[in-house]
């Protein structure tokens, strides 16, 4: 009798522990099949676990499902959640906890199998080939994916997902056409991969979706076209990264600097662009900044094109600077350091100096030189014998130009002087350089300018003021000052 009791109490504890259920829409699968885990339990208030991974493997989707029965003329109620994932090897899934109707009950663990894919007798193969096991740090490093697929199947669509890689720069390289080789159309996918990091790491793996159309018949007996999804994995690979200490670039480059000329004006700015052409990572080429006394300067973001071959990444680097200043200047050589691929150490190039030529405003002064003692006397001798009608006539004619003057420039400002409509701040600034240096204003404004245009800048230009001070100063020459 008490051994009955022990046995009961053990199979109620069962009951009460596992009261969830937890399966498994197959138990053995192959490599690149989805499963899914489903998790039920019965009642009416039923909160299933947030399982965002299964054995280090990422959810793809979820789905949650309800059945109501009837039974002994009791509704039961019962509720299920799918997760699918697609594991790439064999793996255990733990017990998880359901709160049914506010008390908590735990699942059974679970054991999954995953086969691997009978590459002989499958009508698709995908294959990785890495010819490189040890390499640097930030070198080019080519990946093949080569995937093979009978010439008797009717492929629709494929889809190729390459290996997510935390430590990688992923860069996709040059395109073949796929082509026949006996009974197989095979596709090669070329990548390159650029190490961020020292260490030892697992490359891949791969995946591709096929989608093979079948022939099935509707409810109706009509034969319709419809696709069968099947996944494949390829092969992964063990990948050695030693590290590069002092640079992080690798292959082989060469860097330029050019200026569109060599003597300028004061108002005006000379154009700089520093090109870098070559082979390897030009991703990690950081940009360049200039520093020089006295000037103003302004640069582009870089421009970075890169050019897959066979088994090397081609690029150019550009970035470009506007630079201008009241003095003459020279631009600093500009460096660059990288492990040579071919060489096998690492290499400093630079750039020659440049230098500028600033053409001064020209100060035109008139000088006026003291009259002689003879001309004061006969100056004095001269006046004593003007007469004083004339100098009523010279009052009023002066009276008269002056209020000619006047009028004359009140008419100038408000019709033929008026402010002019500029398309965008290049051609405002290129307005206002031919004035720099005559008022402050304009002087701010032409800084204001250059930064929206060099810099990004969002600084608002007041027209009004802009329009009266070029008023003002069209009556004055460029480069010149009236004394």
């Amino acid at each position: 009798m008490k051994l009955f009791g022990r046995i009961f109490l053990l199979i109620l504890c069962s009951l009460n522990l596992f009261g969830a259920k937890a399966t498994l829409s197959s138990s053995s699968i192959t490599q690149g099949e989805r499963v899914a885990l489903i998790l039920s339990a019965n009642g009416d208030d039923v909160k299933f676990p947030n399982i965002e991974k299964i054995g280090g493997y990422k959810i793809i989707s979820t789905g949650l499902s309800q059945s109501i029965e009837y039974i002994n003329g009791k509704v039961n109620k019962k509720i299920e959640k799918h997760y699918e994932f697609m594991p790439l090897k064999s793996l255990d899934i733990p017990s998880y906890e359901i709160i049914v109707d506010g008390k908590t009950q735990k699942t059974k663990p679970l054991h999954l199998k995953v086969e691997k894919q009978d590459a002989k007798n499958s009508s698709f193969l995908l294959e990785m080939k890495i010819k490189k096991k040890k390499v640097k740090q930030f070198e080019a490093v080519p990946v093949e994916f080569i995937f093979k697929r009978d010439i008797a199947q009717d492929v629709r669509e494929i889809k190729f997902y390459p290996p997510k890689l935390d430590n990688f720069w992923l860069k996709e390289g040059k395109k073949i056409k796929p082509y026949q080789d006996g009974n197989y159309i095979i596709h090669k996918i070329k990548y390159f991969l650029f190490p961020q990091k020292e260490g030892t790491f697992e490359i891949g793996p791969a995946s591709i979706s096929i989608g093979v159309a079948t022939n099935q018949r509707d409810i109706f007996g009509f034969l319709r076209m419809q696709l069968n999804w099947k996944t494949l994995i390829s092969n992964t690979t063990t990948l050695e990264v030693e590290p590069l200490n002092g640079t992080n670039l690798f292959g082989i480059f060469d860097i330029t600097a050019k200026v569109d000329k060599n003597q300028i004006k004061s108002n005006e700015a000379v154009n700089l662009t520093v090109k870098i052409t070559g082979e390897g990572n030009f991703d990690d080429i950081e940009e360049f900044n200039l520093k020089i006394d006295g000037a103003n300067i302004y640069k582009d973001k870089p421009t970075i094109k890169t050019f897959p071959l066979e088994n090397k990444v081609k690029g150019e680097y550009i970035q470009k600077f506007s630079i201008s200043s009241f003095d003459n200047f020279t631009i600093p050589p500009l460096k660059l350091t990288y492990y040579d691929a071919n060489l096998k150490k690492i290499v400093t190039k630079k750039t020659k100096p440049i230098k500028i030529n600033v053409e001064k405003s020209n100060i035109e002064t008139t000088l006026q030189i003291a009259p002689t003692k003879n001309k004061v006397e006969k100056q004095k001798v001269t006046q004593k014998s003007i007469n004083y009608y004339y100098l009523v006539v010279a009052f009023l004619l002066g009276v008269f130009v002056s209020i000619l003057s006047f009028y004359t420039y009140k008419l100038l400002s408000s019709k033929n002087l008026k402010f002019p409509k500029f398309k965008n701040d290049k051609e405002l600034l290129k307005e206002l350089l031919k004035y720099r240096g005559k008022d402050p204003q304009i002087d701010n404004t032409i800084k204001l300018l250059e930064e929206n245009i060099y810099a990004n800048g969002s600084h608002k230009i007041d027209k009004k003021i802009l329009k009266e001070l070029i008023t003002q100063l069209s009556h004055i020459k460029p480069n010149s000052f009236c004394v």
